[in-house]
């Protein structure tokens, strides 16, 4: 695990085990506040002990901020016994349907989460949130389009967002939707950050917000614009490989060489989303007109 100082009293934690995954905290006179965790539980305990030399009160690690539901910043849940878990509804709610299934099909492949535990958020809200712990005060607000249920965290004064995946070295929308995100990431281009915290990868300083925000939309209207013309000329599914990262921007050695991956996954899903069958009204007419009672 790397670790980074952003202020006197905000700290970056990131992955060394599995791309670049980020996770954050907060410290106050009242508590820390801690946004996701990293993936492995090896890397989560570092960063817990580091807090608790770090803590100000006795209270230690009071909240744990959940920005979406995907495994590698929610696994480490469980190893904030003290503390409050708070996500949006929709991150709890997929959590609560597909969390287990999906942790038990990870420790299938991956023997470093045999400990883990699925801890669902006990603290949630529908769609915005403000808080304040000592003298520090932080806006919840959605950020979708990696995922639908995406939120990022905003520390006023400081002007800090940490952005979850809705920024990222390479957007990923495997599970979201391409034309979300870009809106999400012209709202984030407005909010007139210092800095930016993203989900994967390095801190975005002011300077260079604008034009890596700027080079991530560019990059999901290339994939669309590439993807659209196979689909046009009925190209088969296999010479999407010809759509490849490089000719579209991208740099493969992001992200400890993830990108190519993720990449795949983009143009996969856009792929997927054009070619859909529209849905039918089928179920609808064979409803009957008049129900029966059991």
């Amino acid at each position: 695990m790397r670790k980074e100082r952003v202020t006197e009293d905000i700290f970056i934690f990131q992955s060394e085990m599995y791309a670049q995954v980020t996770a954050g905290a907060i410290v106050t006179d009242e508590g820390t506040v801690v946004i996701d965790t990293l993936p492995f539980p090896r890397e989560t305990r570092e960063m817990i002990d580091f807090l608790r030399g770090e803590s100000r009160d006795k209270r230690g690690i009071r909240y744990v901020i959940n920005t979406h539901y995907h495994a590698d910043h929610v696994y480490g849940n469980y190893l904030f016994s003290e503390a409050d878990i708070i996500s949006s509804e929709k991150c709890r709610e997929i959590l609560r349907k597909s969390g287990e299934k999906n942790l038990n099909e990870a420790k299938q492949s991956t023997p470093e989460l045999a400990d883990v535990v699925l801890r669902l958020p006990n603290l949630t809200f529908p769609d915005k949130m403000t808080f304040q712990l000592g003298d520090r005060i932080l806006k919840l607000v959605p950020l979708p389009g990696h995922t639908l249920d995406g939120i990022g965290i905003y520390i006023e004064g400081e002007k800090i967002l940490f952005a979850g995946d809705a920024v990222m070295a390479l957007p990923h929308i495997y599970w979201g939707d391409r034309e979300v995100l870009i809106n999400t990431l012209n709202q984030i281009k407005e909010m007139n950050v210092e800095n930016i915290v993203q989900g994967h990868g390095d801190v975005l300083l002011k300077g260079e917000i604008d034009e890596s925000i700027d080079a991530q939309i560019a990059y999901l209207n290339c994939i669309y614009e590439r993807v659209k013309a196979k689909v046009a000329t009925r190209t088969s599914k296999e010479k999407l490989a010809d759509i490849t990262l490089e000719s579209c921007g991208g740099t493969p050695i992001l992200l400890d060489g993830v990108v190519r991956k993720l990449h795949k996954d983009n143009v996969q899903r856009i792929y997927q989303t054009l070619t859909a069958k529209p849905r039918t009204d089928d179920k609808k007419k064979k409803v009957p007109a008049v129900a029966t009672q059991k």
